[in-house]
């Protein structure tokens, strides 16, 4: 790197000086990964007490979070819960937090658990329509924005190319998403989310 990219603007100059903002922010990023957890014992209720049992794998599957700094930049956090991710099958409701984005819920399924499931939520998909979700039209099941390359909402698209992405591709994930402003308003959401998720399963 030439010595002119290595100065530092004014802006920079300033945050450089100030350790205040970077330990406010780990204090925000501890907060995710709090609320994050405290997912967790809901949904286990949930799963435990569904009228008709997920597959065992994923059924008693653990939770997991995971975080780090640079989605595209950016801090992330994650929960994955349930989770079963393998090479050739996945059925995982993963929680995402991304800095400066939103809050996001995905179903993402492949494989044995895509052909498992498809048929009924095509059948659910007016449910997931009246909850505003997305879904996946990329060929990466790993990038999480919601740019109109990966993501397009449910409400757009006809039946026939819905059933295309759901049961005619690789992998198929829909996903809602919460916007920052309404952090107070996340966690409930984003458990009537999962119930939603859970509903459009036949559960």
């Amino acid at each position: 790197m030439d010595a002119a990219k290595i100065q530092l603007s004014t802006e920079e100059s300033t945050l450089v000086q100030n350790a205040h903002w970077l330990l406010t922010k780990n204090t925000i990023m501890e907060k995710v990964v709090a609320l994050l957890g405290q997912l967790i014992s809901p949904v286990k209720h949930t799963l435990d007490h569904l009228r008709v049992c997920l597959p065992v794998a994923v059924a008693t599957s653990a939770p997991k979070i995971s975080k780090g700094e640079k989605y595209e930049g950016l801090p992330w956090a994650v929960l994955d819960f349930p989770r079963v991710f393998g090479k050739e099958d996945t059925c995982a409701i993963r929680t995402f937090f991304w800095w400066g984005h939103f809050f996001s819920i995905t179903l993402h399924l492949k494989g044995t658990y895509q052909q498992q499931y498809s048929a009924v939520l095509i059948e659910n998909i007016p449910l997931l329509t009246q909850h505003d979700f997305y879904i996946c039209i990329a060929n990466n099941e790993w990038q999480h924005h919601f740019r109109e390359d990966n993501y397009v909402p449910l409400h757009q698209l006809d039946k026939p190319t819905i059933e295309k992405w759901l049961s005619g591709s690789d992998f198929c994930k829909l996903s809602a998403n919460i916007p920052l402003e309404q952090w107070e308003l996340a966690h409930g959401k984003l458990l009537h989310l999962y119930q939603v998720i859970l509903q459009a399963l036949g559960h």
